[in-house]
């Protein structure tokens, strides 16, 4: 399993957020640490990720995906890794629903919120 860097939890509106971030090698620990918390949390209504890192072919790959969230947080938050240059790292977010609508640009705000709190930390602690 991938190595899990921080998580972070958020609740609002008794909707939950879970934020984890995990250093990755390669698209088969991208795939793990999906699989792994699609199963671990199978009630949860979304799962966002946004992640870099290198192919079998050792190219960049930089994948996002809001998982049918009316948001571009995950795309906007790639951004991030590209002009930074991240690599080998993954941040992962999931939601419980509480009921309660959000709003979208509320949404927006949250995802991209905890998943810049998680790129900060990331950056902070790994050499360059």
């Amino acid at each position: 399993m991938p190595k899990l860097f921080a998580t972070l939890n958020y609740e609002e509106k008794k909707s939950k957020f879970l934020a984890f971030a995990y250093v990755l090698d390669g698209e088969k620990d991208n795939i793990e640490v999906l699989s792994s918390l699609k199963k671990e949390h199978e009630e949860a209504r979304h799962l966002l990720h946004v992640c870099r890192y290198k192919n079998k072919f050792d190219a960049l790959v930089l994948e996002a995906s809001d998982d049918r969230e009316p948001i571009s947080s995950m795309k906007k938050a790639s951004r991030f890794f590209e002009r930074d240059k991240i690599s080998d790292f993954g941040i992962y977010i999931v939601r419980y629903y509480g009921g309660k609508e959000l709003g979208a640009s509320h949404l927006d705000h949250v995802y991209f919120t905890m998943a810049m709190k998680l790129f900060e930390q990331y950056k902070q602690k790994t050499p360059r």
